[in-house]
């Protein structure tokens, strides 16, 4: 009997999970269909932040204090065309406590973080930085400057999505699509990302990599992804 109530419930919740693409009707009598659209691109970077530890070192048994790490560092960035007055350290304030518990350490760090153009050979600075006295490097931050611009196409295609899901759906019923009735975009949620086999997938546009003259090469490009949610009448 157990078995029994949890196969009626799980037909129940598909039941309700799949409503939404079935011919419906309004408050007024019009018949309608409610469905999700979407689309995504990945965006090249025209500009990274990254984040680098420096860090006190032992060499030769002697310890290499912060100030000549500092000029080490200073020597990589020059030789890689980066001014040292584009550096921004970060900001202690909010770290207080990481410098307080690390006042006894051995060997003491400092972080700075670092903005990069196409300007920069990334590759080149990375295998720069490839030394005892560099403790991390993450990229913390990447942008593109037309990524509104990018947006905006997203959405616009996630809305032909919608249609042509919708149209699709009512032509297996013989029905055929009327006028939009509603366009609601749906929030960002993490689950969206999650579920690339289930039926989000089914009906998302998917472009390829923007290609940019100033795009950072060699770098994770910024995945956009945006769904909208349409009320289409029937005919």
């Amino acid at each position: 009997m157990k078995k029994i109530k949890i196969l009626a419930l799980l037909i129940v919740l598909t039941g309700l999970r799949n409503v939404q693409a079935q011919p419906q009707v309004n408050a007024d009598n019009r018949k309608y269909i409610e469905v999700t659209g979407s689309a995504e691109m990945t965006v090249q970077p025209d500009e990274i932040e990254l984040r680098i530890v420096l860090s006190e070192y032992n060499k030769n048994g002697k310890k290499v204090g912060l100030d000549k790490v500092q000029s080490l560092f200073d020597e990589v960035l020059k030789k890689n065309n980066i001014k040292p007055e584009t550096l921004m350290f970060e900001d202690m304030e909010g770290y207080w406590w990481y410098w307080w518990s690390s006042r006894d350490a051995q060997y003491h760090t400092k972080t700075v973080k670092l903005k990069l153009s196409k300007e920069t050979n990334f590759l080149s600075l990375v295998e720069g930085l490839n030394e005892k006295w560099v403790q991390d490097i993450r990229i913390s931050n990447s942008t593109n400057k037309n990524i509104q611009k990018y947006r905006k196409e997203i959405k616009i295609e996630a809305v032909k999505a919608a249609k042509e899901k919708a149209a699709y759906l009512l032509e297996s019923l013989n029905e055929q699509i009327g006028g939009v009735l509603s366009i609601e975009e749906i929030p960002d949620q993490y689950k969206y990302w999650w579920d690339r086999g289930g039926n989000l997938a089914s009906n998302t546009t998917i472009y390829q990599s923007n290609t940019d003259e100033n795009n950072i090469e060699n770098v994770a490009g910024i995945k956009l992804r945006y769904e909208i949610k349409a009320k289409f009448g029937i005919k």
